[in-house]
Protein backbone atom coordinates (compact mmCIF):
# COMPACT_ATOMS: atom_id res chain seq x y z
CA UNK A 1 0.00 0.00 0.00
CA UNK A 2 2.51 2.67 -1.34
CA UNK A 3 -0.24 5.84 -1.04
CA UNK A 4 -0.41 8.84 0.57
CA UNK A 5 -3.97 9.97 1.76
CA UNK A 6 -4.84 13.53 1.07
CA UNK A 7 -8.31 15.18 2.23
CA UNK A 8 -10.17 18.17 3.41
CA UNK A 9 -12.77 16.81 6.04
CA UNK A 10 -15.31 15.97 3.42
CA UNK A 11 -13.78 13.53 0.98
CA UNK A 12 -9.91 12.46 0.64
CA UNK A 13 -7.67 10.82 -2.18
CA UNK A 14 -5.01 8.02 -2.71
CA UNK A 15 -2.33 9.27 -4.76
CA UNK A 16 0.61 6.35 -5.45
CA UNK A 17 4.31 7.04 -4.94
CA UNK A 18 3.93 7.09 -8.52
CA UNK A 19 2.37 10.88 -8.79
CA UNK A 20 -1.04 8.69 -9.87
CA UNK A 21 -4.65 9.36 -7.52
CA UNK A 22 -5.80 5.61 -8.02
CA UNK A 23 -8.62 6.26 -5.87
CA UNK A 24 -11.16 9.49 -5.33
CA UNK A 25 -14.53 9.45 -4.61
CA UNK A 26 -16.27 13.18 -5.31
CA UNK A 27 -18.29 15.20 -3.71
CA UNK A 28 -17.87 13.00 0.03
CA UNK A 29 -15.78 9.89 0.97
CA UNK A 30 -19.05 7.81 -0.17
CA UNK A 31 -19.65 8.78 -3.68
CA UNK A 32 -19.12 7.32 -6.51
CA UNK A 33 -15.40 7.35 -7.63
CA UNK A 34 -14.14 9.72 -10.08
CA UNK A 35 -10.66 7.41 -9.93
CA UNK A 36 -10.65 3.90 -9.09
CA UNK A 37 -7.57 2.23 -10.39
CA UNK A 38 -6.83 0.86 -6.77
CA UNK A 39 -9.79 -1.32 -7.46
CA UNK A 40 -9.44 -1.79 -11.60
CA UNK A 41 -6.87 -0.99 -14.43
CA UNK A 42 -9.62 0.69 -16.11
CA UNK A 43 -11.18 2.17 -13.17
CA UNK A 44 -9.67 5.74 -13.94
CA UNK A 45 -6.67 7.54 -12.91
CA UNK A 46 -4.53 11.25 -12.79
CA UNK A 47 -0.75 10.60 -13.10
CA UNK A 48 1.91 13.01 -13.16
CA UNK A 49 5.57 11.73 -13.57
CA UNK A 50 8.50 12.10 -15.21
CA UNK A 51 9.44 11.00 -17.99
CA UNK A 52 11.64 7.96 -18.24
CA UNK A 53 12.94 6.01 -14.97
CA UNK A 54 13.64 7.48 -12.44
CA UNK A 55 14.07 7.82 -8.32
CA UNK A 56 10.72 8.03 -6.30
CA UNK A 57 10.23 10.05 -2.67
CA UNK A 58 7.12 10.51 -0.96
CA UNK A 59 6.94 12.36 1.64
CA UNK A 60 4.38 14.85 3.86
CA UNK A 61 5.39 18.09 4.70
CA UNK A 62 5.83 17.83 8.53
CA UNK A 63 2.65 18.39 10.49
CA UNK A 64 0.80 18.19 7.98
CA UNK A 65 -1.33 16.02 4.99
CA UNK A 66 -0.02 17.91 2.50
CA UNK A 67 2.02 15.01 0.18
CA UNK A 68 4.96 15.90 -1.85
CA UNK A 69 6.20 13.26 -4.33
CA UNK A 70 9.51 13.92 -5.61
CA UNK A 71 11.15 12.63 -8.97
CA UNK A 72 14.69 11.92 -9.88
CA UNK A 73 16.53 10.55 -12.46
CA UNK A 74 19.93 11.72 -11.56
CA UNK A 75 20.04 14.65 -14.04
CA UNK A 76 16.39 16.29 -13.65
CA UNK A 77 14.56 16.81 -10.48
CA UNK A 78 10.60 17.91 -9.74
CA UNK A 79 8.38 17.90 -6.71
CA UNK A 80 4.48 17.41 -7.06
CA UNK A 81 2.65 18.39 -4.18
CA UNK A 82 -0.98 17.27 -3.29
CA UNK A 83 -3.12 18.66 -1.09
CA UNK A 84 -7.14 19.49 -0.85
CA UNK A 85 -7.84 22.95 0.44
CA UNK A 86 -8.94 23.14 4.25
CA UNK A 87 -8.23 27.07 6.01
CA UNK A 88 -10.21 29.28 8.69
CA UNK A 89 -11.83 31.94 7.65
CA UNK A 90 -12.91 33.97 10.95
CA UNK A 91 -14.98 30.96 12.79
CA UNK A 92 -15.51 29.02 9.73
CA UNK A 93 -13.80 26.33 7.93
CA UNK A 94 -13.37 26.30 4.31
CA UNK A 95 -12.93 23.05 2.39
CA UNK A 96 -13.37 23.38 -1.39
CA UNK A 97 -13.77 20.13 -3.07
CA UNK A 98 -10.66 20.33 -4.92
CA UNK A 99 -7.46 18.66 -5.30
CA UNK A 100 -4.47 20.87 -6.33
CA UNK A 101 -1.12 19.66 -7.67
CA UNK A 102 1.56 21.76 -7.90
CA UNK A 103 4.04 21.10 -10.13
CA UNK A 104 7.43 22.34 -9.10
CA UNK A 105 11.19 22.23 -11.14
CA UNK A 106 14.10 20.96 -8.48
CA UNK A 107 17.12 21.09 -10.87
CA UNK A 108 17.94 20.10 -14.69
CA UNK A 109 15.48 19.85 -17.27
CA UNK A 110 12.47 17.55 -15.85
CA UNK A 111 9.87 16.55 -18.43
CA UNK A 112 7.21 15.23 -17.62
CA UNK A 113 3.87 13.04 -18.61
CA UNK A 114 0.63 13.90 -17.35
CA UNK A 115 -2.26 10.87 -17.36
CA UNK A 116 -5.75 12.60 -17.03
CA UNK A 117 -8.56 9.46 -17.20
CA UNK A 118 -10.77 10.03 -15.19
CA UNK A 119 -14.11 7.46 -14.89
CA UNK A 120 -16.86 8.82 -12.80
CA UNK A 121 -19.72 6.76 -11.30
CA UNK A 122 -17.25 3.69 -10.26
CA UNK A 123 -16.24 3.70 -14.06
CA UNK A 124 -19.91 3.00 -15.30
CA UNK A 125 -20.71 4.14 -18.31
CA UNK A 126 -19.12 6.25 -20.45
CA UNK A 127 -17.09 8.74 -18.92
CA UNK A 128 -16.80 11.75 -22.02
CA UNK A 129 -13.13 14.02 -21.75
CA UNK A 130 -12.92 17.43 -23.72
CA UNK A 131 -11.10 20.99 -23.60
CA UNK A 132 -14.07 23.36 -23.02
CA UNK A 133 -13.38 27.40 -22.60
CA UNK A 134 -10.01 26.87 -20.32
CA UNK A 135 -11.23 23.86 -18.91
CA UNK A 136 -10.95 20.03 -19.09
CA UNK A 137 -14.41 18.79 -18.55
CA UNK A 138 -15.29 15.20 -17.74
CA UNK A 139 -19.12 14.49 -17.88
CA UNK A 140 -20.67 10.58 -16.94
CA UNK A 141 -24.70 11.14 -17.61
CA UNK A 142 -25.54 14.27 -15.26
CA UNK A 143 -22.47 14.40 -13.63
CA UNK A 144 -19.15 16.38 -14.53
CA UNK A 145 -15.77 17.17 -12.51
CA UNK A 146 -13.59 19.95 -14.00
CA UNK A 147 -9.79 20.00 -14.42
CA UNK A 148 -8.22 23.76 -14.65
CA UNK A 149 -4.30 23.75 -15.41
CA UNK A 150 -1.57 26.63 -16.68
CA UNK A 151 -0.20 23.93 -19.08
CA UNK A 152 -1.75 23.13 -22.49
CA UNK A 153 -5.29 21.45 -21.89
CA UNK A 154 -4.67 19.59 -25.56
CA UNK A 155 -1.50 18.76 -24.59
CA UNK A 156 -2.58 16.82 -21.29
CA UNK A 157 -5.41 15.13 -22.97
CA UNK A 158 -2.82 13.93 -25.99
CA UNK A 159 -0.40 12.56 -23.15
CA UNK A 160 2.23 14.83 -24.27
CA UNK A 161 5.79 15.66 -23.01
CA UNK A 162 5.67 18.56 -21.14
CA UNK A 163 9.18 20.51 -20.02
CA UNK A 164 9.09 22.24 -16.59
CA UNK A 165 10.78 25.36 -16.16
CA UNK A 166 8.68 27.02 -13.53
CA UNK A 167 5.97 26.46 -11.16
CA UNK A 168 2.62 25.15 -12.77
CA UNK A 169 -0.37 23.79 -11.55
CA UNK A 170 -3.51 21.58 -12.19
CA UNK A 171 -6.45 22.21 -10.42
CA UNK A 172 -9.30 19.58 -9.83
CA UNK A 173 -12.62 20.82 -8.91
CA UNK A 174 -15.93 19.17 -8.52
CA UNK A 175 -18.26 22.49 -8.61
CA UNK A 176 -17.25 24.62 -12.17
CA UNK A 177 -15.17 27.74 -10.99
CA UNK A 178 -16.62 31.13 -11.93
CA UNK A 179 -13.71 32.83 -12.22
CA UNK A 180 -10.52 31.00 -14.24
CA UNK A 181 -7.83 29.86 -11.20
CA UNK A 182 -4.11 30.88 -11.18
CA UNK A 183 -0.91 29.75 -9.92
CA UNK A 184 -1.59 32.46 -7.30
CA UNK A 185 -4.21 31.00 -6.38
CA UNK A 186 -2.94 27.67 -6.26
CA UNK A 187 -0.05 29.14 -4.10
CA UNK A 188 -2.52 31.14 -1.47
CA UNK A 189 -4.28 27.80 -1.00
CA UNK A 190 -1.04 26.06 -0.38
CA UNK A 191 0.09 29.09 2.51
CA UNK A 192 -3.44 28.66 4.32
CA UNK A 193 -3.65 24.89 4.20
CA UNK A 194 -0.18 24.05 5.66
CA UNK A 195 -1.18 27.34 8.05
CA UNK A 196 -3.97 24.98 8.85
CA UNK A 197 -2.93 21.62 9.44
CA UNK A 198 0.63 23.03 11.13
CA UNK A 199 -1.93 25.29 13.68
CA UNK A 200 -3.95 21.50 14.26
CA UNK A 201 -1.00 19.30 14.86
CA UNK A 202 0.45 22.04 17.23
CA UNK A 203 -2.01 21.53 19.72
CA UNK A 204 -1.98 18.24 19.81
CA UNK A 205 -0.84 16.86 23.04
CA UNK A 206 1.45 13.62 22.82
CA UNK A 207 2.70 10.83 24.18
CA UNK A 208 6.40 10.30 25.88
CA UNK A 209 6.63 7.24 23.57
CA UNK A 210 6.17 7.04 19.82
CA UNK A 211 5.31 10.64 19.04
CA UNK A 212 6.17 10.59 15.61
CA UNK A 213 3.74 7.65 14.66
CA UNK A 214 1.03 9.16 17.02
CA UNK A 215 1.08 12.53 15.46
CA UNK A 216 0.72 10.88 12.07
CA UNK A 217 -2.51 8.59 13.36
CA UNK A 218 -4.05 12.07 14.51
CA UNK A 219 -3.22 13.94 11.05
CA UNK A 220 -5.14 10.60 9.65
CA UNK A 221 -7.71 10.29 11.76
CA UNK A 222 -8.67 13.90 11.57
CA UNK A 223 -8.58 13.61 7.76
CA UNK A 224 -11.28 10.97 8.19
CA UNK A 225 -13.65 13.18 9.94
CA UNK A 226 -17.05 14.21 7.84
CA UNK A 227 -17.51 17.59 9.10
CA UNK A 228 -21.26 17.78 8.27
CA UNK A 229 -22.30 16.18 10.20
CA UNK A 230 -19.31 14.59 12.96
CA UNK A 231 -19.30 11.20 11.32
CA UNK A 232 -16.08 9.75 11.26
CA UNK A 233 -15.36 6.89 8.44
CA UNK A 234 -14.16 3.27 8.93
CA UNK A 235 -11.78 3.69 6.03
CA UNK A 236 -11.63 5.85 3.26
CA UNK A 237 -11.59 2.52 0.78
CA UNK A 238 -14.16 -0.13 -0.66
CA UNK A 239 -13.39 -3.58 -0.92
CA UNK A 240 -9.42 -3.31 -0.42
CA UNK A 241 -9.15 -7.20 0.51
CA UNK A 242 -8.52 -8.67 3.86
CA UNK A 243 -6.78 -11.52 2.29
CA UNK A 244 -6.42 -12.38 -1.20
CA UNK A 245 -9.13 -14.22 -2.90
CA UNK A 246 -11.43 -14.97 -0.20
CA UNK A 247 -14.19 -12.41 -0.68
CA UNK A 248 -13.65 -10.82 2.55
CA UNK A 249 -13.98 -7.38 0.52
CA UNK A 250 -15.75 -4.67 2.01
CA UNK A 251 -16.95 -0.78 1.90
CA UNK A 252 -15.83 0.36 4.60
CA UNK A 253 -16.88 4.23 3.91
CA UNK A 254 -19.56 4.48 7.21
CA UNK A 255 -19.39 4.91 10.33
CA UNK A 256 -19.10 2.28 12.99
CA UNK A 257 -20.61 2.89 15.98
CA UNK A 258 -18.64 0.43 18.02
CA UNK A 259 -15.44 2.35 17.25
CA UNK A 260 -17.32 5.47 19.14
CA UNK A 261 -15.37 4.96 22.89
CA UNK A 262 -11.81 4.50 20.87
CA UNK A 263 -12.10 7.54 18.95
CA UNK A 264 -13.29 9.47 21.96
CA UNK A 265 -10.04 8.30 23.78
CA UNK A 266 -7.72 8.41 21.26
CA UNK A 267 -9.15 12.10 20.14
CA UNK A 268 -9.70 13.19 24.10
CA UNK A 269 -5.87 12.41 24.82
CA UNK A 270 -4.44 13.81 22.02
CA UNK A 271 -6.46 17.75 22.91
CA UNK A 272 -8.82 17.78 19.76
CA UNK A 273 -12.07 17.66 21.66
CA UNK A 274 -14.40 19.36 18.87
CA UNK A 275 -14.25 16.43 17.08
CA UNK A 276 -15.24 14.23 20.18
CA UNK A 277 -17.91 16.76 20.51
CA UNK A 278 -19.10 16.63 17.24
CA UNK A 279 -19.25 12.77 16.82
CA UNK A 280 -21.15 12.38 20.16
CA UNK A 281 -24.01 14.70 18.50
CA UNK A 282 -23.73 13.09 15.30
CA UNK A 283 -24.57 10.02 17.64
CA UNK A 284 -27.51 11.77 18.99
CA UNK A 285 -29.16 12.76 16.15
CA UNK A 286 -28.96 8.85 15.13
CA UNK A 287 -31.05 7.57 18.05
CA UNK A 288 -33.62 10.90 18.41
CA UNK A 289 -36.56 9.03 18.24
CA UNK A 290 -37.16 5.50 20.48
CA UNK A 291 -38.40 3.78 17.92
CA UNK A 292 -35.05 3.85 16.28
CA UNK A 293 -33.79 0.81 15.54
CA UNK A 294 -30.38 0.38 17.20
CA UNK A 295 -27.59 -1.32 14.65
CA UNK A 296 -23.67 -1.05 14.26
CA UNK A 297 -22.82 1.07 11.38
CA UNK A 298 -24.55 3.92 9.60
CA UNK A 299 -23.75 6.35 6.57
CA UNK A 300 -22.07 9.50 6.96
CA UNK A 301 -25.59 11.32 6.60
CA UNK A 302 -27.07 9.09 9.02
CA UNK A 303 -28.70 6.76 6.90
CA UNK A 304 -29.67 3.56 7.88
CA UNK A 305 -30.02 1.65 5.12
CA UNK A 306 -26.60 0.89 3.56
CA UNK A 307 -27.83 -1.93 1.37
CA UNK A 308 -24.75 -4.04 -0.29
CA UNK A 309 -24.19 -3.94 -4.29
CA UNK A 310 -21.83 -5.49 -5.96
CA UNK A 311 -20.10 -3.93 -8.80
CA UNK A 312 -18.82 -6.88 -11.82
CA UNK A 313 -16.98 -5.23 -13.90
CA UNK A 314 -14.41 -3.98 -11.57
CA UNK A 315 -11.90 -6.56 -10.84
CA UNK A 316 -11.33 -6.04 -7.32
CA UNK A 317 -7.62 -5.37 -6.01
CA UNK A 318 -4.82 -7.20 -7.62
CA UNK A 319 -7.80 -9.29 -9.47
CA UNK A 320 -8.99 -10.36 -6.11
CA UNK A 321 -12.93 -9.61 -6.07
CA UNK A 322 -15.42 -8.64 -5.57
CA UNK A 323 -15.60 -5.59 -5.29
CA UNK A 324 -19.06 -4.03 -3.31
CA UNK A 325 -20.75 -1.41 -2.34
CA UNK A 326 -22.65 -0.52 0.77
CA UNK A 327 -22.33 -2.69 3.68
CA UNK A 328 -24.84 -5.20 4.86
CA UNK A 329 -23.75 -5.21 8.02
CA UNK A 330 -26.14 -3.17 9.26
CA UNK A 331 -28.19 -6.22 8.72
CA UNK A 332 -26.67 -7.46 11.48
CA UNK A 333 -27.44 -8.19 15.26
CA UNK A 334 -24.55 -7.21 17.21
CA UNK A 335 -25.02 -7.19 21.08
CA UNK A 336 -21.79 -5.21 21.64
CA UNK A 337 -22.96 -2.14 20.36
CA UNK A 338 -25.43 -0.91 23.64
CA UNK A 339 -21.91 -1.40 25.93
CA UNK A 340 -20.17 0.69 22.76
CA UNK A 341 -22.48 3.52 23.20
CA UNK A 342 -23.21 3.60 26.70
CA UNK A 343 -19.79 3.81 27.34
CA UNK A 344 -18.70 6.44 25.30
CA UNK A 345 -21.82 8.50 26.96
CA UNK A 346 -20.39 8.10 30.12
CA UNK A 347 -16.55 8.76 28.77
CA UNK A 348 -17.68 11.94 27.18
CA UNK A 349 -20.70 12.75 30.33
CA UNK A 350 -19.28 11.75 33.66
CA UNK A 351 -15.74 10.73 33.07
CA UNK A 352 -14.16 13.96 30.87
CA UNK A 353 -17.67 16.14 31.44
CA UNK A 354 -17.07 17.68 28.20
CA UNK A 355 -20.71 19.29 28.44
CA UNK A 356 -23.39 18.43 31.25
CA UNK A 357 -25.93 15.94 30.25
CA UNK A 358 -29.13 16.84 28.98
CA UNK A 359 -32.51 15.55 29.13
CA UNK A 360 -32.46 14.26 25.89
CA UNK A 361 -29.50 12.27 26.42
CA UNK A 362 -30.96 10.36 29.68
CA UNK A 363 -33.43 9.54 27.65
CA UNK A 364 -31.22 7.78 24.81
CA UNK A 365 -29.60 6.44 28.32
CA UNK A 366 -32.29 4.79 29.46
CA UNK A 367 -33.80 3.17 26.06
CA UNK A 368 -30.61 1.80 25.02
CA UNK A 369 -29.92 -0.06 28.71
CA UNK A 370 -33.73 -0.74 28.47
CA UNK A 371 -32.67 -2.27 25.35
CA UNK A 372 -29.97 -4.59 26.18
CA UNK A 373 -31.77 -5.61 29.31
CA UNK A 374 -34.45 -7.27 27.31
CA UNK A 375 -31.68 -8.89 24.67
CA UNK A 376 -28.96 -9.66 26.72
CA UNK A 377 -29.33 -13.33 26.48
CA UNK A 378 -29.79 -14.19 22.69
CA UNK A 379 -27.31 -15.08 20.76
CA UNK A 380 -25.83 -12.26 18.05
CA UNK A 381 -23.29 -12.11 15.22
CA UNK A 382 -20.10 -10.41 17.54
CA UNK A 383 -17.99 -7.94 17.22
CA UNK A 384 -16.43 -9.30 14.02
CA UNK A 385 -19.95 -8.91 12.18
CA UNK A 386 -20.18 -13.15 11.16
CA UNK A 387 -22.74 -13.10 8.56
CA UNK A 388 -24.29 -16.74 8.56
CA UNK A 389 -23.09 -17.51 11.97
CA UNK A 390 -24.39 -16.54 15.44
CA UNK A 391 -23.44 -17.90 18.93
CA UNK A 392 -23.38 -16.80 22.51
CA UNK A 393 -20.10 -14.29 21.77
CA UNK A 394 -18.16 -14.05 25.76
CA UNK A 395 -17.58 -10.15 24.33
CA UNK A 396 -20.62 -9.74 23.55
CA UNK A 397 -21.94 -10.73 26.88
CA UNK A 398 -19.33 -8.71 28.53
CA UNK A 399 -20.74 -5.60 26.57
CA UNK A 400 -24.11 -6.49 27.12
CA UNK A 401 -22.58 -6.45 31.20
CA UNK A 402 -20.90 -3.15 30.47
CA UNK A 403 -23.97 -1.53 28.92
CA UNK A 404 -25.86 -2.03 32.11
CA UNK A 405 -22.72 -0.56 34.56
CA UNK A 406 -22.37 2.12 32.58
CA UNK A 407 -26.04 2.86 32.69
CA UNK A 408 -26.40 2.22 36.56
CA UNK A 409 -23.18 5.14 37.12
CA UNK A 410 -24.80 6.99 34.85
CA UNK A 411 -28.28 7.03 36.77
CA UNK A 412 -26.22 7.45 40.34
CA UNK A 413 -24.57 10.59 38.53
CA UNK A 414 -27.91 12.06 37.83
CA UNK A 415 -29.92 10.95 41.15
CA UNK A 416 -32.37 8.74 38.71
CA UNK A 417 -31.87 5.81 41.94
CA UNK A 418 -34.91 4.31 40.39
CA UNK A 419 -33.45 3.36 37.38
CA UNK A 420 -29.69 2.22 38.92
CA UNK A 421 -31.82 -0.06 41.53
CA UNK A 422 -34.21 -1.77 38.91
CA UNK A 423 -31.29 -2.27 36.76
CA UNK A 424 -28.29 -3.48 39.11
CA UNK A 425 -29.62 -6.69 39.49
CA UNK A 426 -29.38 -7.20 35.99
CA UNK A 427 -26.12 -5.91 35.54
CA UNK A 428 -25.16 -8.67 38.29
CA UNK A 429 -26.93 -11.58 36.79
CA UNK A 430 -24.81 -10.74 33.04
CA UNK A 431 -21.64 -10.94 35.22
CA UNK A 432 -22.69 -14.24 37.04
CA UNK A 433 -23.69 -15.84 33.65
CA UNK A 434 -20.22 -14.60 31.99
CA UNK A 435 -17.88 -15.93 34.65
CA UNK A 436 -20.19 -19.63 35.01
CA UNK A 437 -19.91 -20.05 30.96
CA UNK A 438 -17.19 -17.33 29.65
CA UNK A 439 -14.61 -18.84 31.57
CA UNK A 440 -13.15 -22.09 30.31
CA UNK A 441 -11.65 -24.20 32.83
CA UNK A 442 -9.92 -26.75 30.45
CA UNK A 443 -8.44 -24.08 28.85
CA UNK A 444 -7.72 -21.81 31.92
CA UNK A 445 -8.73 -18.07 29.78
CA UNK A 446 -12.08 -16.41 29.10
CA UNK A 447 -12.20 -18.43 25.48
CA UNK A 448 -14.83 -16.75 22.50
CA UNK A 449 -18.28 -17.92 22.57
CA UNK A 450 -19.62 -20.03 25.67
CA UNK A 451 -18.62 -23.61 25.45
CA UNK A 452 -15.66 -22.83 23.12
CA UNK A 453 -12.28 -23.56 23.43
CA UNK A 454 -11.20 -20.75 21.08
CA UNK A 455 -9.14 -17.58 21.74
CA UNK A 456 -10.56 -14.37 20.55
CA UNK A 457 -8.48 -10.86 20.67
CA UNK A 458 -11.40 -9.15 21.65
CA UNK A 459 -11.23 -10.24 25.36
CA UNK A 460 -8.36 -8.73 25.69
CA UNK A 461 -10.29 -6.22 26.27
CA UNK A 462 -11.70 -7.03 29.30
CA UNK A 463 -9.58 -5.16 31.49
CA UNK A 464 -10.04 -1.97 29.44
CA UNK A 465 -14.12 -2.41 30.59
CA UNK A 466 -13.62 -2.93 34.05
CA UNK A 467 -15.10 -6.24 33.86
CA UNK A 468 -11.72 -8.11 35.28
CA UNK A 469 -8.77 -6.15 37.10
CA UNK A 470 -5.02 -6.17 35.98
CA UNK A 471 -4.06 -8.50 38.59
CA UNK A 472 -7.10 -10.85 38.34
CA UNK A 473 -5.46 -14.57 37.80
CA UNK A 474 -7.98 -15.15 35.37
CA UNK A 475 -6.88 -11.67 33.69
CA UNK A 476 -3.35 -12.63 33.43
CA UNK A 477 -4.00 -16.35 32.52
CA UNK A 478 -6.61 -14.93 29.37
CA UNK A 479 -3.86 -12.22 28.15
CA UNK A 480 -0.62 -14.56 28.28
CA UNK A 481 -2.87 -17.61 26.71
CA UNK A 482 -4.33 -15.66 23.66
CA UNK A 483 -0.94 -14.09 22.96
CA UNK A 484 0.50 -18.26 22.74
CA UNK A 485 -3.13 -18.71 20.67
CA UNK A 486 -3.08 -15.99 18.66
CA UNK A 487 0.35 -14.17 17.93
CA UNK A 488 2.38 -14.94 14.77
CA UNK A 489 6.05 -13.11 14.48
CA UNK A 490 4.82 -10.64 16.27
CA UNK A 491 1.35 -10.07 14.91
CA UNK A 492 -2.15 -11.21 16.62
CA UNK A 493 -4.98 -12.65 14.85
CA UNK A 494 -9.17 -11.63 16.02
CA UNK A 495 -9.07 -15.46 16.49
CA UNK A 496 -7.90 -18.71 14.59
CA UNK A 497 -10.69 -20.48 14.00
CA UNK A 498 -12.75 -20.59 10.94
CA UNK A 499 -15.40 -18.56 10.21
CA UNK A 500 -17.95 -17.62 6.75
CA UNK A 501 -15.18 -17.58 4.56
CA UNK A 502 -12.39 -20.24 6.11
CA UNK A 503 -9.40 -19.90 8.35
CA UNK A 504 -8.11 -16.31 8.57
CA UNK A 505 -4.67 -15.81 7.17
CA UNK A 506 -4.13 -12.17 8.18
CA UNK A 507 -3.25 -10.93 11.10
CA UNK A 508 -5.49 -8.01 12.53
CA UNK A 509 -3.32 -4.72 12.90
CA UNK A 510 -5.93 -3.18 16.30
CA UNK A 511 -5.92 -7.28 17.95
CA UNK A 512 -1.89 -6.11 18.16
CA UNK A 513 -2.02 -3.16 19.70
CA UNK A 514 -4.78 -4.67 22.23
CA UNK A 515 -2.18 -7.19 23.02
CA UNK A 516 0.54 -4.53 23.88
CA UNK A 517 -1.48 -2.76 26.21
CA UNK A 518 -3.01 -6.15 27.80
CA UNK A 519 0.50 -7.28 27.89
CA UNK A 520 1.50 -3.52 29.88
CA UNK A 521 -1.23 -4.23 32.08
CA UNK A 522 -0.03 -7.06 33.70
CA UNK A 523 3.82 -5.64 33.89
CA UNK A 524 5.19 -6.66 30.58
CA UNK A 525 5.91 -3.41 29.32
CA UNK A 526 9.20 -4.64 27.33
CA UNK A 527 7.04 -7.01 25.37
CA UNK A 528 4.55 -4.41 25.17
CA UNK A 529 7.17 -2.24 23.19
CA UNK A 530 8.28 -4.64 21.39
CA UNK A 531 4.83 -5.95 19.45
CA UNK A 532 4.20 -1.70 18.84
CA UNK A 533 7.41 -1.28 17.33
CA UNK A 534 6.70 -4.12 14.84
CA UNK A 535 3.58 -3.01 14.09
CA UNK A 536 5.18 0.63 13.13
CA UNK A 537 7.47 -0.51 11.73
CA UNK A 538 4.92 -2.44 8.94
CA UNK A 539 3.11 1.04 8.22
CA UNK A 540 4.01 1.93 4.95
CA UNK A 541 6.36 4.56 4.14
CA UNK A 542 4.54 7.88 4.76
CA UNK A 543 3.32 6.07 7.99
CA UNK A 544 -0.13 4.84 7.25
CA UNK A 545 -1.86 1.43 8.69
CA UNK A 546 -4.42 -0.45 6.53
CA UNK A 547 -6.68 -3.09 8.74
CA UNK A 548 -4.60 -6.10 8.29
CA UNK A 549 -1.23 -7.80 7.82
CA UNK A 550 0.21 -11.00 6.52
CA UNK A 551 2.25 -11.96 9.64
CA UNK A 552 5.18 -13.69 7.30
CA UNK A 553 5.38 -10.95 4.73
CA UNK A 554 4.55 -7.99 7.07
CA UNK A 555 2.43 -7.04 3.64
CA UNK A 556 -0.70 -4.81 3.94
CA UNK A 557 -3.80 -5.98 3.48
CA UNK A 558 -7.51 -4.55 3.84
CA UNK A 559 -9.06 -1.19 3.72
CA UNK A 560 -6.94 1.52 3.81
CA UNK A 561 -5.99 3.51 5.45
CA UNK A 562 -7.46 1.96 8.91
CA UNK A 563 -9.41 4.61 11.47
CA UNK A 564 -9.45 1.74 14.15
CA UNK A 565 -5.86 0.87 13.66
CA UNK A 566 -4.53 4.61 14.02
CA UNK A 567 -6.91 4.78 16.90
CA UNK A 568 -5.43 2.00 18.67
CA UNK A 569 -1.94 3.14 17.84
CA UNK A 570 -2.59 6.46 19.79
CA UNK A 571 -3.77 4.93 22.41
CA UNK A 572 -1.62 2.19 22.96
CA UNK A 573 1.12 5.01 22.72
CA UNK A 574 -0.20 6.85 25.90
CA UNK A 575 -0.28 4.22 27.93
CA UNK A 576 2.78 2.67 26.76
CA UNK A 577 4.20 6.21 27.21
CA UNK A 578 2.79 6.71 30.85
CA UNK A 579 4.71 7.37 33.72
CA UNK A 580 3.96 4.15 36.29
CA UNK A 581 2.81 5.25 39.29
Amino acid sequence: MRYGLIGNCKTCALIHETGAIDWCCLPNFDSPSAFARLLDPAGGTFQITLAGSCQLRQSYLPSTNILQTEFDDGENAFVLIDFMPRYREGEAHCRPVEIHRLLRPLRGHPVVRITYQPRLNYARGETVVKVREGVIVAMNALEDIFLYSDLPLEGILADQPVPLTMDHYCILTYHEKLSMPTIGYALDMLDKTKTYWDAWANYCRLPAFGQDAALRSALTLKLMTFEDTGAIIAAPTTSLPEALNEGRNWDYRFCWLRDASLLLEALKRIGHFGEAKAFIHFLLRLFESKQTKTQIVYSIDARSNLEEEILPHLKGYRDSGPVRIGNNAWHTKQNDIFGEILHTLYLFYVTYQFEPMNDEVWALVRFLVNTIAREWATEDAGIWELRRQTAHFTFSKVLSWVALDRGIKIAEKLGKTYAAESWRPIAAAIHQDIEAKGWNADVGAFTQAYGSSHFDASLLLLERYGFLKRHDPRWIATVRLSETALACNGFTFRYTNPDDFGRPKNAFIVASFWLAKALASIGEDARARTIFERVVAHANPVGLLSEGVDPVTGELFGNFPQAYSHMALINTAMVLGAEKG
